[in-house]
């Protein structure tokens, strides 16, 4: 099973799609680090500027930041749709 997954830093989200496998269910059920590593897709909607000042919060994000992630929201979501429609049927 793939699990879908969105990460916040101030107004930029960070996508995930974490393949959830038995051995990884089974070392976070039994409190114990995993055997087998996990690769975990990544994908990040707008990049962090190199002078970007977490204390400036969202006033210095760019405004087409903005859009880019809407965009990618939308995709997430029917990506999201699409994994987890097996278990809510």
């Amino acid at each position: 099973m793939n699990m879908p997954c969105i990460t916040m830093v101030e107004a930029r989200p960070t996508f995930y799609l974490v393949p959830v496998t038995k051995a990884l269910s089974d070392a976070a059920i039994s409190c114990r680090y995993p055997s087998d590593r996990t690769e975990v897709l990544k994908c990040e909607a707008c990049e962090v500027a190199s002078d970007y000042n977490i204390n400036d919060g969202m006033v210095q994000e760019a405004p087409q930041c903005r859009g880019i992630a809407l965009q990618y929201y939308l995709a997430f979501k029917s990506l999201a749709k699409s994994h987890w429609e097996k278990f809510s049927g």
